[in-house]
């Protein structure tokens, strides 16, 4: 097992990607603190399914774009555990077209998908920094974070962000043997594209017919590169991006937020 008794911390782990990350570092021996927000039946519900992996997982509610939170989960769970790897996963998306943006919607994604991964990054870099024996800080982004989509264009910008601050956190963090990467998500049916597809009928098909390995993302997939980045395997890996996305990337000028006739 390649991360047999480290511990992890996945935000927005209850759901989706961050249930997917959960369970597959939990396959590798790793014991999980599923952050979660807002539903705590979702969050024990993974935390059971990691139990079942043989290793020890308990959830801690907290909000990501709230420093204080923040602030508090890094002291209360290092008190109790030792902290190896920290995924930023915690994200949302509003979808709106670029004329119609509202601050509200701006306000509401830089809060939590960008400030909020600023808030988990630096929290985790000074508990590795204060431990003195490095670390895996991994942040999941996505392609958009190259190639926008029609109103998606506000999340797209938070992604961007998101990786610049990674490169940035490795730049700086590496004499403490801290590595930080991003995970570049492609198209994977979660809660957070649920308005999306909605928006866009048929838009599973068309975007299958798109992608070269002609099917989407799972949460398994995401998972499993965030078992490498976590690893001593990616130990010389770092302010890197590693884009699971099925090749959608090799169409550039693509369109996938559109109606067909």
């Amino acid at each position: 097992m390649k991360l047999k008794g480290k511990w992890a911390l996945v935000t927005g782990g209850s759901r989706g990607i961050g249930r997917g990350v959960c369970l597959e570092l939990a396959k590798e021996g790793c014991n999980i603190v599923v952050n979660f927000v807002s539903d705590p039946k979702k969050a024990k519900k993974t935390v059971s399914e990691v139990k079942e992996q043989g290793v020890d997982a308990y959830e801690y509610k907290a909000d990501v774009s709230d420093r204080s939170q923040v602030n508090e989960m890094f002291k209360q769970i290092t008190e109790k555990n030792k902290l190896d790897i920290v995924v930023g996963n915690a994200g949302v998306v509003k979808m709106q077209p670029f004329l119609e943006v509202t601050k509200q919607a701006w306000d509401f994604q830089m809060k939590i998908n960008l400030e909020g991964s600023f808030n988990i990054g630096q929290e985790a870099a000074k508990y590795f920094v204060r431990r003195k024996k490095g670390g895996k800080v991994i942040f999941m982004t996505s392609f958009n974070q190259e190639v926008p989509n029609g109103s998606q264009g506000v999340y797209s910008i938070t992604k961007s962000g998101i990786k610049m601050l990674a490169k940035s956190m490795a730049l700086e963090l590496a004499e403490h043997n801290i590595n930080v990467n991003t995970i570049a998500a492609g198209a994977v049916a979660t809660d957070i594209n649920v308005e999306q597809r909605k928006m866009f009928p048929g838009l599973i098909e068309r975007l299958s017919k798109i992608i070269p390995l002609h099917r989407w993302g799972t949460v398994e997939d995401m998972g499993k590169a965030a078992v490498y980045l976590a690893s001593s395997d990616s130990d010389y890996v770092t302010g890197s991006t590693i884009f699971v996305e099925g090749g959608i990337m090799i169409n550039n000028g693509m369109m996938i937020n559109i109606v067909e006739d």
